[in-house]
């Protein structure tokens, strides 16, 4: 085992910067019942798990949907990995920052910043250059949101083949990473105006939206991003 003050010194540093507030809870609960423990996995339950967050939104505990995408979302940043799935739970092994190849890469000089290699779904300090591109309004619907309510949505969906640049990540509100789910966005789109949820308008504006940043066009400013990455 790696010692522990280092590890847990890794976490605070390295990882609790990159979490919002419910998968820091989620991740530590784990870390509590595998490390710990001297144990590489434990049972997890989305349900019963007391995470050791005292309330959510309004007052309300996280609900177990939140708690089932927040691991969704750890596993999806090579934070955890989730080996067996029952009706008991979930089987989760941790993932120490040390184990982490996107904690452990070497930052090179502002200047040499390449845009097209920055994970902007897995590295939680790129969060505030994309909400600032997207002008701090979901992408889809327009509603304004910030760094506490804000979800990270693939355009294209992993699995379908989308990657973790600008280029495919956008800023989201909770309705709308809800109801897009693993839609690819060009569908999700034309649900939106099916269901009169947008005008025609506004269809033809995201339609131009989708197209300018798949080419690249909306990219984050990179005075935001040395910002977030050297500050």
């Amino acid at each position: 085992m790696e010692d522990l003050t280092e590890v847990l010194i890794e976490i605070q540093d390295k990882l609790v910067p990159l979490l919002d507030s419910y998968e820091q809870a989620i991740y530590h609960y784990l870390f509590r019942h595998t490390y710990l423990a001297g144990k590489e996995q434990t049972l997890f339950s989305t349900r019963t798990a007391e995470i050791g967050l005292g309330s959510g939104d309004r007052t309300k505990p996280p609900s177990w949907k939140t708690r089932s995408d927040r691991l969704k979302t750890l596993e999806q940043k090579g934070c955890v990995k989730i080996v067996e799935r029952s009706n008991k739970g979930m089987l989760v092994e941790i993932v120490l920052p040390s184990q982490m190849p996107f904690l452990q890469q070497v930052e090179v000089p502002p200047s040499e910043i390449n845009i097209e290699e920055l994970d902007f779904y897995k590295d939680r300090r790129l969060l505030q250059s994309i909400l600032e591109r997207d002008g701090f309004k979901c992408f889809y619907t327009g509603r304004k949101i910030s760094t506490d309510n804000c979800y990270l949505d693939h355009v294209t969906p992993q699995a379908k083949g989308g990657d973790n640049s600008y280029r495919n990540i956008v800023a989201a509100c909770f309705d709308a990473n809800s109801m897009k789910n693993d839609k690819d966005a060009d569908d999700f789109i034309r649900l939106l105006y099916r269901e009169e949820l947008i005008t025609l308008v506004e269809f033809n504006s995201l339609k131009s939206k989708l197209v300018a940043l798949r080419n690249g066009e909306l990219a984050p400013s990179v005075e935001s991003l040395k910002s977030a990455i050297y500050s």
